[in-house]
């Protein structure tokens, strides 16, 4: 036990310093400290950007975290579950109906919010009660139907909507402080809600039996930590548009690095999503320069390759699993 615990301090260190080092990379590199700008440009335009990576990455990295552990699916992400299609597509509505630009945020939060019930519930329907088994076919259905829809408003107004394929690619070339504001206090209000229901998703763990004898109310827990990583996803993507992929690989990433508990994988979570998508950036930014690419592009290369071997892993499981019965 003391091992296990030195070795996630160690590297919970490692990871802080690679942070650090990026985060200071990404403020203070290919700057002319000579022009009367240049703290401008920092605290500005470098800091916001760097602020809004490191939050996005540790909140949409803990709410596949919260996805993966309440659905008992290493694949679950508001990616695969459909709440990013449906956010891309509130999102086009706004644009196409006129609405204000600040609305865009809040209204794609709720057709993403939407849009995960709805695979929620076509899921419990096809599954016969078991909505695990069916939540990524249905998230995927319901996404490529997001998507049409999409295609169909983008055709009635092609220049209306050409904006909207920036919100699909999501990234942090225009992050704001306010954006900042907003997603810090709910990753810290979300962070505050979990860490409160932590010893109760410990027992969740359990079987559903083994839960409910120790007095656990398994499905009011679960809808109340689906219904806060859902909100926190929505949020996230609401401002800064769709990233995928790595609410999928870090969560598996660190389940394979630390054998701690439910406390250190999520402190883990948050330190390594958030150094991740900081890490992103900085490449998009200046692999291609002065092309800027956005994060969730970077991610894409990233993570595909490393989503299929996990597709490959579960599916070897569940033959494993199979055979045995």
């Amino acid at each position: 036990m003391m091992k296990t615990r030195m070795k996630d301090l160690i590297t919970l260190c490692l990871w802080g310093f690679l942070l650090i080092s990026i985060v200071l990379y990404s403020l203070l590199s290919f700057m002319d400290w000579n022009s009367p700008y240049a703290s401008v440009l920092v605290v500005e335009v470098r800091l916001p950007r760097v602020l809004l990576a490191l939050l996005s990455g540790m909140g949409l990295t803990l709410a596949g975290f919260l996805f993966q552990l309440i659905l008992n699916n290493t694949l679950a992400d508001s990616f695969t579950l459909g709440l990013a299609s449906g956010s891309t597509l509130g999102a086009a509505v706004t644009v196409f109906f006129g609405f204000s630009f600040v609305w865009i945020a809040p209204i794609s939060m709720v057709f993403g919010i939407v849009s995960l019930g709805i695979v929620i519930f076509l899921a419990h329907i096809v599954s016969r009660g078991y909505p695990t088994r069916m939540l990524i076919l249905s998230g995927i259905m319901v996404g490529a139907l997001m998507n049409a829809f999409l295609y169909l408003l983008v055709q009635m107004n092609p220049k209306k909507l050409q904006n909207i394929l920036n919100y699909m690619f999501g990234g942090f070339s225009a992050a704001e402080m306010r954006e900042v504001c907003v997603i810090s206090v709910a990753l810290l209000m979300v962070v505050i809600a979990i860490g409160i229901r932590l010893p109760q998703l410990k027992l969740l763990q359990l079987n559903a039996l083994s839960s409910q004898s120790l007095g656990l109310q398994t499905q009011r827990l679960s809808i109340e930590t689906l219904v806060i990583a859902t909100s926190l996803s929505a949020i996230i993507i609401g401002y800064v548009g769709v990233v995928g992929f790595i609410g999928i690989v870090i969560p598996q990433f660190v389940q394979r690095i630390t054998r701690g508990g439910l406390g250190t994988k999520m402190i883990f979570n948050l330190l390594i999503g958030g150094t991740v998508m900081v890490f992103a950036d900085v490449i998009g930014s200046q692999l291609i320069a002065p092309t800027q690419l956005p994060a969730s592009i970077v991610l894409a290369l990233l993570g595909i390759p490393i989503m299929f071997y996990l597709m490959i892993v579960e599916q070897r499981q569940h033959h494993g699993n199979d055979l045995r019965f």
